[in-house]
């Protein structure tokens, strides 16, 4: 048996010790409960440490062992664990609980145990860790002190967003280039990318070098090695280079990313000397300069792309938040707002500057700032100018300074022409070197896109490609430097009015002014010095002195612009080195043939001048280059002119299609044989003007020329620019004849309308060999009304169109492709620079071309289709066959084949596409073959058979999609139909949607609908970035948000317009808009009452969790979430069922206790309802507590509408709701307009102080609780109120004490109107003595007065400054005399076609001993009484009146009128009096005058005592 029991004995050993440990599990769970919080004690302790010691290395800069991190987070993870097992309460006999917690507690105390093992063997080496290192790495504290301040700027988000962007690993471009002009922020910007790289843990290290003016290559190596946390000894720049490529190259063998920033660079750095040449992978290298051809150079060392950012100056709004948050001031102190506001325009909006002046403003006093802005248009601030200077003095060419002080003879923000920059510079001879003015041009732009590069000069407006514009803060600069020296500018654009020559140096060298408002020129206008002078803007008045050119003997350039008649010169009067005489926009009805006097002239511009001919004399300018004729309308030019010009090389004549230059045959000739010498022509050939036989265009370099039209359609929106052109409107054989397909090779712009025409090769020039090379230079191709062309090239032409940006195809009735191949073996067809397609109007089209090539659009950004009646779908199906050239043209084809490659689409726009069913297949769900990622903007329009807009995945095209804008398109019932079993169980999606606009969708129910589950953890933010939803004349929409969306998240939906007009209005719809999240209910269309709209209605899920607690344990302790609170503006029309626009329980809906927090519906400011008829209420005060930046609300046309703001919503359900927030009552500060128009039922506009509640304590209740002690009419700053028959009163007794930000008060035509300011006296118990009794026809019980506070205050209107009130025909006053002395503001106070009042100010017999004797009106400028029939006097009292700003009394239609005033009135300023009689001096008739109407039967005396007394 012992043999046995040994045996046995420790097999049932090792079978019974599992089971004591579970029983262990169950019997020990307490201890081992109480054991493993004593360990985890000892962990607490552990972790502890660890964190000191991670504090000390941060502080330190320290390194920190990898491993602590992580450590540390699982260390928290195990501790969460621990908390959740309970120490008490397990129970005795819950034999399943303590289970469950003594093997937990079991486990988790092993992990302790593990981790406290693994911490005792990780070595601290405390060693220095490298700057550039960014794990754990510790902020940056080299940010500018304002940088926080710029991080809203929204208009450079998106250049922040490309920065990052660029510094993916996976784009391709590995430097980047941050370029501006000196203190706009690119050292900002990039320490903020730096600081989100960092963040976003983009690289390994990040490496921030300043370089700049004056290069120290050891000291750059020594920066980078600090960052890179190593040493470098050696002496020589190469030897501590190859030490810095061996760190990186040690760092690429682990695969790490480095981020290098080189700030500040003014030079080329070799990057060999970092030992980073050419820049390996892994690498990115970020740039920040004033100057692009330096960051260009320096890519080319890289062996990589380029790509530039440029950072531009800041939007005006955010240029002047920048300003005022620095500064700390006040923006209420008007006049500091003003000089506030000054400065920050003088500063051009440039952020350093703004910032360098604003800190030297903070907490300066009023004399400090105008002193400031004094400085500032003196152009007196060395500091804010010290960058441009220094930017100015690195340019290295003198020609190029000398274009760039040029540029200052400009006014503010103007765009310069070049060409005009151009022929400055040729009159002034300032370019070496050039003998002809294409020479002039070229060096000229060359020098102006250097200056653009050094971000000394801006592109000029988007509409003026041909001009650039200076900063206002380097013209400052400008100005400031030519206005000194031995030869000063003079330059002057201000108010010339009363300008002088008075000590203005005689050795000036240029003069330009704005002569608007000057009558002559000073006599002693003399300047011997004078090299170019340059005058605008003068009108008919202005005159010269006789011998005005006189003493200008070195005169080489005259420039007038804008000049009604300016001074002509003769070559006596004036210098022989005059060289450039330019007219601009001149009229010029007089003979200029005195102009043909000046023998060395050799630039002659009459443009936009209304000189009707060129006379002979003109053809004796033999040394003349250039003549610009264009806009000269209906010039004729005399026989011999142009042949006579035997130097012209440059000649332009476009004017318009009906009023161009008419030529006589000799100017044909003429103009035939100049062609033979000219290099630069713009001219219009058509009707009677045809192309002169034998023109040759061989040496034309520069030209626009049109046949059969004019040019202007081309060139009116680039004024300045140009491109070479041809606009032919012709057929096959004239243009054959005319040779002038011989330019086709050097143009940019080409438009044909050719008759005859097979395909653009068969107009060619025939001795062409390779007709592939005919179009190089192409970049614009119209092809308009060819009516025999069935293709448009051949595929070889196709593929060497590699300038072409811009193709636009229409109405070619028998266009069957884009691209023919003879073999159908051309391979790949690719438009290398195409950005913009538009094909219209093509009943034939059946494809891009009639082969299965693969065609490639890699840079297509814009696509317009209209017209094309072959097309069932834009994109391929998977499966489907590719296109081709087949008779079968009723076949389902795509317009895209399977081989079309758009990777860059950005908008599309389809139109009027009959067959259209689809534009992607409606079942695709992935992006990879439809090439649509990319786009930001969809329109379609007159697509009648479309139904499905977007595919049942549309995922992968909301990423960039911006804007939807879809109508008329009759088939349409969902815009998205989301099918979640296609959408995927592991993808997260977002989106870019910010605009929604649909119109006249007949078939339209719905903007989204979602089909199928979808796992709960996957949160598809489908349409989170929506800002704006337009719906317009969708007759039977039923849903714009629906509960079937339950994940969709619209937080920042900001604008809201439904216009509800339905052509079948017997039709039954109900159109909700609400917010859906996971725990907010909305009631869904089956569940909403029968004809019963309600726009946004709110509730809980839950039916008995009322307290917060429950609520945010409902979310994971986070707050609920918040309904639209981006929501800006609400419009709401023709809504001719809506019952309500809002509809909460209360009880469900958080009430904000302070503004500072975020909550529904905060960010609300406009209000627009119109034509809805059943709404009897806008909101309720309850809601009004939601709105604290509503800004206007305007109501038209709602015929039910009683009140704006009602109490109806108070009931015993939610009286303890108002109760616990009316303490806390949110005013309206931004409120700026209240506008009410054509509102019958209106009766008040607050509810007033009519509660409408079932007893008389109920009522007095509300009103101790403070339900109605705000009203939306205390807040309003302008008040305007039209046709609301029903409304007696404007503003309640309860707030006429509060009206202090009300300015402006507009009543017309409110039939009922008793009292403007209700002022009805209270009886000794505090209680009005009237009872307002309701009509009953309220489906509420009778309206009863309440209560009003014996302590009452007055009227008070501080700041009213309009008062206007007519048609209002049962007031009987407007104000009350205790009313008078807070009216500090008024200035204009009109009273008109009111039958019932008998004064305009009632005597309030209360106030009269307290009032004082003498009332003061400071302002009042105007004062208007007309049409009061009852009228007795402005104010019947004994007080005395002064009236200090009066100029205006207007007073007429008054029969009853006795007496202005009962006492003195004084009006110093006053001198006439308006009557219906005419004017009226007071001189004339004195106090006392006399009045008859004559339209009366019997005539009567009338006499007004008007008592004003004059000045003295």
């Amino acid at each position: 048996m012992e043999f046995i029991s040994a045996i046995i004995s420790p097999f049932v050993q090792s079978l019974m010790d599992p089971v004591k440990k579970q029983l262990g599990y169950i019997f020990s769970s307490t201890k081992l409960v109480r054991n493993m919080n004593a360990k985890m004690k000892q962990l607490d302790g552990t972790i502890l440490d660890v964190k000191k010691h991670m504090e000390r290395n941060n502080i330190s800069n320290l390194e920190i062992p990898a491993r602590i991190p992580s450590w540390l987070e699982e260390v928290e993870k195990t501790k969460e664990k621990a908390q959740s097992i309970p120490s008490t309460g397990n129970g005795c006999f819950n034999m399943k609980m303590r289970y469950r917690a003594g093997r937990k507690a079991f486990k988790i105390m092993e992990e302790m145990e593990s981790f406290i093992d693994e911490n005792s063997k990780i070595t601290w080496s405390d060693a220095q860790r490298p700057l550039g290192k960014v794990n754990s790495k510790i902020a940056s504290s080299s940010s500018p002190p304002d940088a926080g301040a710029q991080n809203h700027f929204r208009s450079r988000e998106k250049s922040f967003k490309e920065i990052l962007d660029f510094l993916q690993q996976d784009h391709k471009s590995k430097v980047i280039a941050l370029c501006g002009m000196g203190g706009v922020g690119k050292t900002t910007m990039m320490e903020q990318v730096k600081k989100t790289a960092e963040d976003k843990k983009m690289f390994d290290y990040v490496v921030k070098v300043v370089i700049g003016q004056q290069i120290n290559m050891f000291s750059i190596q020594q920066a980078v090695a600090d960052y890179m946390g190593s040493s470098l000894t050696e002496m020589s720049k190469e030897a501590r280079a190859d030490r810095l490529r061996i760190t990186f190259e040690k760092l690429l063998e682990g695969k790490r990313k480095v981020l290098l920033i080189l700030d500040d660079v003014w030079e080329t750095i070799e990057l060999k000397d970092i030992g980073l040449s050419p820049l390996p992978n892994g690498f990115k290298l970020l740039l920040t300069s004033r100057y692009e051809n330096i960051c260009k150079q320096i890519a080319v060392e890289a062996d990589s792309d380029l790509k530039i950012v440029r950072v531009e100056v800041m939007e005006e709004p955010e240029a002047q938040n920048f300003f005022w948050e620095i500064t700390g001031a006040l923006k209420h102190d008007k006049e500091l707002n003003k000089i506030g506001t000054k400065i920050v325009r003088r500063c051009g909006f440039l952020p350093l500057a703004i910032n360098l002046i604003a800190i030297r403003l903070k907490f300066e006093e009023k004399v400090a700032w105008r002193d400031t802005l004094r400085r500032l248009e003196n152009k007196n601030l060395d500091y804010v100018q010290e960058s441009i200077k220094i930017s100015y003095e690195y340019i290295q060419e003198e020609e190029e300074k000398a274009i760039f002080l040029l540029c200052g003879l400009f006014p503010d923000d103007f765009n310069i022409p070049i060409e005009e920059l151009t022929r400055y510079a040729w009159g002034l001879r300032l370019l070496n070197g050039v003998s002809t003015l294409g020479e002039a041009r070229d060096g000229t732009e060359t020098h102006v896109h250097s200056l653009k590069k050094a971000n000394l000069l801006m592109d000029g407006d988007d509409d003026d490609d041909g001009c650039v514009k200076m900063h206002d803060l380097v013209l400052d600069f400008v100005l400031g430097r030519v206005s000194k020296g031995d030869h000063p500018w003079i330059i002057n654009h201000g108010d010339n009015s009363k300008w002088s020559s008075a000590g203005m140096s005689e050795s000036c060298n240029r003069i330009s002014i704005t002569c608007r408002g000057m009558f002559e020129f000073p006599r002693d206008f003399k300047y011997p010095n004078l090299a170019l002078l340059r005058l605008m803007h003068g009108d008919k008045s202005l005159t010269f002195p006789e011998d005005f050119y006189q003493r200008m003997e070195n005169l080489e350039v005259i420039a007038y612009e804008n000049m009604q008649y300016p001074l002509l010169l003769r070559s006596l009067q004036c210098s022989t080195r005059l060289r450039t005489l330019i007219f601009h926009k001149c009229l010029l009805m007089f003979d200029c043939s005195v102009i043909g006097e000046l023998l060395n002239l050799e630039v002659l511009s009459f443009a936009h001048c209304g000189i009707r001919k060129l006379q002979s004399t003109i053809g004796n300018l033999k040394k003349l280059k250039l003549l610009d004729l264009t806009g000269c309308v209906n010039l004729h030019i005399d026989d011999g002119v142009l042949i006579n010009l035997v130097e012209l090389e440059e000649l332009y004549m476009r004017v318009a299609d009906e009023e161009a230059i008419r030529f006589t045959d000799s100017n044909r000739v003429e103009l035939a044989e100049l062609s033979n010498h000219l290099s630069a022509l713009e001219v219009e050939f058509f009707d009677n003007n045809g192309m002169p036989k034998n023109m040759l265009f061989t040496e034309l370099k520069r030209f626009r020329i049109s046949m059969g039209c004019g040019l202007v359609e081309n060139t009116d929106k680039n004024m300045h620019s140009f491109e070479n052109t041809l606009r032919l409107v012709t057929n096959k054989n004239e243009l054959l004849e005319s040779s002038i397909n011989e330019l086709f090779e050097k143009t940019s712009v080409l438009y044909l309308e050719v008759d005859g025409m097979n395909d653009i090769e068969e107009v060619l020039v025939e001795s062409v060999h390779l007709p592939q090379q005919s179009f190089n230079n192409l970049r614009v191709l119209d092809v308009i009304k060819c009516k025999n062309i069935r293709y448009l090239f051949t595929v070889p032409i196709a593929n060497c169109l590699m300038k072409l940006e811009r193709l636009t195809v229409s109405k070619c009735p028998v266009l069957e492709v884009l691209a023919h191949s003879e073999n159908g073996g051309d391979g790949v067809i690719k438009f290398q620079g195409l950005k913009f397609l538009s094909l219209k109007m093509l009943p034939e089209l059946i494809g891009l071309c009639n082969t299965a090539n693969v065609i490639e659009l890699p840079q297509l950004v814009e696509l317009e289709l209209d017209g094309l009646p072959n097309f069932s779908s834009i994109y391929p199906e998977k499966t489907s066959a590719t296109s081709s050239m087949s008779s079968n043209v009723s076949a389902i084809q795509p317009f895209f084949n399977k081989g079309v490659l758009i990777p860059k689409l950005e908008k599309l726009r389809i139109s009027r596409i009959d067959k259209l069913k689809e534009i992607w297949p409606y079942q695709f769900s992935s992006s990879d073959e439809v090439n649509a990622c990319m786009l930001r903007e969809i329109r379609v329009r007159e697509c009648d058979n479309l139904v499905n807009l977007f595919p049942t995945n549309p995922m992968f095209l909301l990423g960039r999609l911006e804007e939807l804008h879809v109508s008329s398109c009759g088939s349409i019932k969902v815009l998205f139909n989301i099918d979640m079993s296609c959408v995927g169980e592991t993808e997260e999606y977002s989106s870019s949607l910010r605009e929604i606009n649909v119109s006249n969708l007949e078939m339209l129910r719905e903007l989204w609908r979602m089909k199928g589950e979808s796992s709960s953890d996957i949160l598809i933010r489908t349409f989170q970035a929506v800002e704006s939803i337009e719906i317009q004349e969708c007759e039977r929409l039923v849903n714009v948000f629906t509960p079937t969306v339950t994940n969709s998240d619209v937080g920042i939906l900001m604008n809201v317009s439904i216009d509800g007009r339905r052509p079948c209005e017997a039709r039954k719809r109900n159109i909700e808009l609400v917010q859906k999240s996971k725990e907010i209910n909305v009631i869904s269309k089956a569940e909403i009452i029968s004809e019963v709209d309600v726009v946004f209605e709110i509730e809980s899920s839950s039916s008995s969790s009322t307290d917060l607690t429950t609520t945010l344990h409902k979310y994971n302790h986070q707050p609920p979430p918040l309904l639209l609170p981006h929501l800006k503006e609400l419009y709401l029309v023709n809504m001719s069922r809506m019952s309500d626009v809002w509809k909460c329980n209360w009880k469900k809906l958080v009430i904000p206790q302070n503004q500072s927090q975020s909550y529904s519906f905060h960010n609300l400011t406009n209000i627009y309802m119109e034509k809805c008829h059943i709404i009897k209420y806008l909101f309720s005060p309850l809601m009004g507590k939601l709105l604290p930046n509503l800004k206007e609300v305007w109501i038209r046309w709602c015929d039910g509408i009683k009140e704006v703001v009602s109490n109806r919503d108070i009931n015993d359900e939610n009286e303890e709701i108002i109760s616990s927030t009316h303490t806390n009552t949110f005013s309206f500060p931004l409120l700026d307009s209240l506008y009410l128009d054509s509102l019958p039922r209106l009766k008040s506009i607050d509810g007033g102080t009519t509660i409408t509640t079932t007893s008389i304590h109920d009522q007095f209740k509300c009103s101790q609780v403070g339900v109605a002690s705000w009203f939306l009419c205390q807040y309003s700053k302008k008040i305007e109120i039209y046709n609301c028959p029903a409304l007696s009163r404007v503003f309640p007794s309860n707030v006429v004490g509060q009206l202090n930000k009300l300015e402006e008060l507009r009543i017309k035509e409110c039939k009922s109107m008793v009292e403007i300011f209700e002022s009805k006296e209270i009886n000794k118990d505090g209680v009005d003595s009237t009872t307002n009794v309701g009509d009953g026809s309220d489906d509420t019980c009778t309206a009863i007065t309440i209560p009003r506070s014996a302590n009452m205050t007055l009227l008070q209107l501080p700041n009213l400054t309009i008062l206007v009130i007519s048609k209002c025909e049962v007031l009987e006053y407007i104000f009350t005399s205790s009313t008078l002395e807070s009216l500090k503001q008024l200035k204009e106070l009109t009273v008109a076609e009111c039958k019932a009042v008998k004064v305009i100010v009632k005597e309030d017999t209360e106030h009269t001993e307290k009032s004082k004797s003498i009332i003061v009106f400071p302002r009042l400028k105007s004062l208007t009484l007309v049409d009061l029939p009852d009228l007795k006097g402005f104010f019947l009292g004994t007080n005395e009146f002064r009236w200090k700003a009066l100029e205006k009394v207007k007073i007429y239609g008054c029969p009853q009128m006795m007496n202005f005033t009962s006492g003195h009135s004084k009006a110093p300023k006053l001198n006439y009096i308006h009557t219906g009689l005419g004017k009226h001096s007071l001189d004339q008739y004195g106090l006392n005058f006399h009045l008859t109407n004559a339209t009366h039967e019997v005539c009567r005396f009338m006499m007004f005592n008007i008592l004003f007394a004059y000045k003295n």
